[in-house]
């Protein structure tokens, strides 16, 4: 997958996953936070359209219609990306950002809350390994003053 900045070469990604609806998320190098080797960007191609960034309001609003028509389980799905942040760990090197692997958002793990695809735009699929990319990001970012968005804050906002 290539994306092309303002101003800017085009890129390449580094890593792309390939979900069961066809859509890619590509994963790039940054050049932020508390160490910028191990920074990404994250971009997204579904089947036949045009390159996109994701946005947290895209992914939480698909969370909320979800949560109309089942509550329940949008609760329970929640409640597993809430907790799934104290598993998943930051880039260690720039190597280990190029060879990661998605460990909490396998499709056995996804499997309980696959009922949700149902309603809304995104597939479940799609919004852990979201998550989990951006968990991975926010790891990036000073001890002393650490981003916990998806851990503390988040969940509580929307539901």
């Amino acid at each position: 997958m290539e994306y092309k900045p303002k101003g800017q070469p085009r890129k390449q990604s580094i890593k792309e996953i390939k979900l069961a609806d066809r859509t890619i998320i590509g994963v790039f190098e940054g050049n932020r936070g508390y160490i910028p080797e191990h920074d990404i960007l994250i971009k997204y191609q579904e089947n036949g359209k045009k390159v996109r960034t994701p946005k947290h309001i895209h992914w939480v609003i698909d969370l909320l219609i979800k949560k109309e028509h089942n509550k329940r389980l949008t609760l329970e799905f929640m409640k597993y990306l809430r907790n799934m942040y104290d598993r998943v760990e930051g880039f260690k090197s720039k190597q280990d950002r190029t060879n990661f692997i998605l460990k909490e958002t396998s499709k056995e793990k996804l499997k309980p809350f696959e009922e949700l695809n149902k309603w809304g735009e995104y597939k479940v699929e799609f919004i852990g390994h979201l998550i989990e990319l951006m968990i991975k990001m926010e790891k990036n970012t000073p001890p002393e003053k650490p981003a916990r968005v998806f851990r503390e804050e988040l969940p509580l906002k929307i539901f």
